[in-house]
């Protein structure tokens, strides 16, 4: 029988080097079908430059709503007062979202089979999860309860969000799903090397979406995805996502508990969905997840 066929227990497997091939084929197809999408993703970011909110109001017709190959000259903007002001834009800054780089660990965790980066995906589902609700409407977090929703979500660059959330949503929770039927727990030494990478792409971020020095007052402004959701002040040199750090250790610690007292592993998938719908809630109405939003004036037509 062909070996690749097989989908032996990763438990009965010996110690696998980091990279070596995900003998499971169902999920190495998987991780690879996942990893083509995120290669088009890039493309898009590398390649298309156009914003949410200037294609609301000029469609892509707008001065920035084109391909081309300047990959690295396009981005021009500068400091206004209190705003940013744009004259050229691409999508290039995408790169260090979070949610990109989360569930490009998911994908190379199906591909690989290796159990730190499977928990590192597992611990930080919540990007993915509480994005794609927060994201529901582009333009205001706490409306979703209308049908222009859908005229938003049909922009090229939204939809390479939406395909980022909700790949990353589905591989975090085809992971946990297969911990769960395995009985393997949320393994909290494992998770912490992600969950501390996050908080390295959040000063990534920093340092290339605001103007040096980022933590002076006056340049707290910061070119950051029209979908981000981390657009809050850089108030403490970047120790303020110490808080983002314990809501992910609070999600874990709470679903390992409550998943023990669970036998059914469909079930147990549901858990960590519980505090993610609730704290997606609690974090919109008290304003700790904030969509930036750019009025049209900002985007400089020539």
């Amino acid at each position: 029988m062909d070996t690749l066929t097989a989908e032996p227990d990763s438990n009965s497997l010996p110690k696998q080097k980091f990279f070596q091939l995900n003998p499971n084929l169902k999920e190495r197809r998987l991780g690879f079908f996942f990893m083509t999408i995120f290669l088009g993703i890039l493309i898009v970011y590398l390649f298309y430059d156009g914003w949410l909110y200037e294609w609301i109001e000029l469609g892509y017709g707008g001065a920035n709503q084109h391909w081309d190959f300047n990959v690295f000259g396009d981005m021009q903007w500068e400091i206004v007062g209190d705003h940013a002001e744009y004259d050229s834009t691409n999508n290039l800054h995408n790169l260090v979202y979070t949610c990109y780089w989360t569930a490009t660990i998911a994908y190379l965790a199906l591909i690989t089979g290796n159990s730190w980066l499977k928990q590192g995906a597992i611990g930080t589902m919540a990007f993915p999860v509480m994005s794609l609700f927060s994201t529901i409407n582009p333009i205001e977090a706490s409306n979703i309860f209308t049908l222009e929703i859908f005229h938003y979500h049909s922009f090229i660059i939204q939809i390479m969000y939406d395909l980022t959330h909700i790949c990353g949503a589905f591989m975090g929770v085809y992971i946990f799903y297969t911990a769960c039927k395995k009985g393997e727990e949320i393994d909290i030494k494992k998770i912490t090397p992600t969950i501390l990478f996050t908080w390295l792409l959040f000063f990534i971020t920093r340092l290339a979406l605001q103007k040096w020095p980022f933590w002076a007052p006056e340049n707290r402004i910061g070119l950051i995805s029209t979908n981000q959701i981390n657009n809050m002040p850089f108030f403490l040199y970047g120790f303020e996502y110490i808080l983002v750090v314990a809501i992910l250790y609070f999600i874990n610690f709470g679903t390992k508990a409550i998943v023990k007292r669970i036998k059914n592993p469909k079930v147990q998938t549901l858990v960590p969905f519980a505090f993610f719908i609730v704290l997606t809630v609690v974090m919109i109405f008290v304003g700790l997840i904030e969509l930036q939003t750019i009025p049209i004036e900002y985007f400089h037509q020539y």
